[in-house]
């Protein structure tokens, strides 16, 4: 399924931009939602897979992989997905382990980033899609990086991934890690009106590169 998601979002952004008027918001919102599933697939793939490439590249052995929500069995603790593993040895390598995901999400968000802000629109030599539903696929896939990177700043489980590397950092107790939280909050945030300009751009069909932030936090729920 994965690979149908990344193949349907490959032949949406190769679409030339349409002659025809732009198509509704609800034909927009039913579009966005019908994409949701196979990036949520696809999210959780490239989260544990990236926790498995991070744990060969250490030199360790992945002894399984899980793509589906459960609990742990030995710690009764839920999960989206699961990568376990064995051999690899220092807090450095397992903390590198653990955060892995994360710097994959921004680096994909600031790619995402680039071709938002890159220039104007179609024919100008601007990478943003000028199809309207390229633009939709490649929002909807950000705001899939953007929940991945951000779920965690609410997790106060010691065995939630951020939670064990502020652990191994020394920040034991939630007083310790709260200048930490705020940190990682402010950056969800920022990450979270960069994904919201995509949506505005996508919405108001409009070709140019957004100036910047114009939406007051306050009109923003995530």
């Amino acid at each position: 399924m994965r690979w149908c998601a990344v193949a349907a979002t490959v032949a949406l952004l190769a679409a030339p931009a349409s002659t025809h008027a732009a198509p509704s918001d609800g034909a927009l919102v039913g579009a966005g939602l019908a994409m949701a599933p196979p990036t949520y697939v696809l999210g959780v793939a490239t989260h544990e897979g990236t926790h498995a490439l991070a744990a060969k590249l250490m030199g360790a052995e992945v002894t399984r992989m899980t793509l589906w929500p459960g609990r742990d069995p030995r710690t009764g603790a839920f999960h989206f997905g699961q990568t376990g593993i064995r051999g690899l040895r220092g807090e450095g390598r397992l903390a590198a382990f653990l955060i892995a995901p994360k710097v994959v999400d921004l680096a994909l968000l600031g790619g995402f980033a680039a071709l938002l802000y890159a220039g104007g629109g179609p024919g100008d030599g601007a990478a943003w899609p000028g199809n309207h539903y390229g633009q939709l696929a490649l929002t909807v896939l950000a705001t899939g990086w953007w929940v991945d990177f951000a779920k965690d700043v609410l997790s106060f489980s010691p065995h939630n991934d951020a939670v064990r590397v502020m652990t191994m950092a020394g920040l034991t107790t939630e007083l310790r890690r709260l200048p930490a939280r705020l940190v990682y909050l402010a950056a969800d945030v920022g990450l979270g009106l960069l994904v919201w300009q995509g949506y505005r751009r996508v919405f108001a069909g409009d070709a140019t590169t957004p100036a910047g932030f114009t939406l007051p936090l306050a009109s923003v729920a995530f």
